[in-house]
């Protein structure tokens, strides 16, 4: 078995958008920005997420500009031409399964809450 798993925790760049995949499914899309200290100097990193299923789409309220969130999920990597550069630029894409917001709780929100791509909000399957 081929495992291909990641963790991230940022903030979130712009509010989350929904869309309809042609089968008629749910989607939706994010980016989250990482922080990180390299040779003294701060760089961000970013990440393109895709969260699929109705459940997501009712979520994606809680996911607005500026949330910090824990994301998990599977990735892939994608190339891409930079209007800026011949050097192409490389995505890292990841479709989400799981979801922690950990930005201060706004008002009727509980803090720390867990958002599964497959369960309610606030609860999240048992390990294995």
């Amino acid at each position: 078995m081929n495992i291909c798993h990641i963790t991230v925790s940022g903030r979130l760049t712009d509010d989350a958008k929904v869309g309809d995949t042609t089968s008629g499914g749910r989607y939706v899309r994010f980016s989250v920005a990482r922080n990180r200290r390299e040779h003294g100097e701060e760089v961000t990193e970013y990440y393109s997420c895709t969260w699929f299923g109705d459940y997501a789409a009712k979520a994606s309220r809680s996911l607005t500009k500026g949330t910090k969130v824990c994301v998990e999920g599977d990735f892939s990597t994608r190339y891409y031409e930079r209007e800026t550069s011949d050097i192409p630029g490389v995505s890292l894409d990841v479709r989400v399964s799981a979801l922690d917001v950990l930005s201060p709780r706004r008002q009727g929100q509980a803090p720390g809450t867990s958002i599964d791509a497959k369960t309610p909000m606030g609860m999240r399957p048992a390990p294995q």
